[in-house]
């Protein structure tokens, strides 16, 4: 049986940012993996209900981070996915979605270690700049939907 590329060779131009969105999703299951072990071993956490601490506290990072990656994945999986089916240059989707994820895993990294301030440091960069790729990529939905 053929993969949809294969039978689509048109999306096979895609598949570097098929790549990076399958490890956005191995990075987000990773995550959720972490949660346990990291954010409710030393009792700091209950488990479904709020957050309770602050940034100084490691299963605070945790949690927030993993919770995080939850709300930016459909964004990111569903922009990404319009720009392939919509045919968004292919160069510019595959580049987008580097950098996005990159990025995303630069913040990740940047909140667990808690480097920076908690606001205009690095998680905060890192943060815009995966916003930002992804109104890109959506804006570029938009002008090969409507140009």
């Amino acid at each position: 049986m053929d993969t949809m590329i294969e039978s689509l060779p048109q999306f096979a131009a895609y598949q570097p940012s098929l790549g990076a969105l399958t490890i956005f999703c191995f990075a987000v299951l990773i995550q959720s993996f972490l949660a346990a072990p990291l954010a409710f071993a030393k009792g700091e956490q209950t488990p479904g209900m709020p957050l309770q601490g602050d940034h100084s506290l490691l299963s605070f990072r945790v949690l927030r981070t993993y919770q995080n990656s939850v709300e930016s994945l459909p964004a990111f999986g569903f922009a990404l996915l319009l720009a392939i089916l919509v045919g968004v240059n292919a160069s510019l989707v595959n580049w987008l979605a580097g950098i996005h994820v990159v990025f995303r895993l630069a913040y990740w990294a940047a909140y667990y270690s808690g480097i920076g301030k908690v606001t205009g440091g690095p998680r905060t960069l890192c943060y815009v700049v995966c916003l930002i790729t992804n109104m890109v990529l959506v804006g570029a939905c938009l002008f090969a939907i409507f140009a």
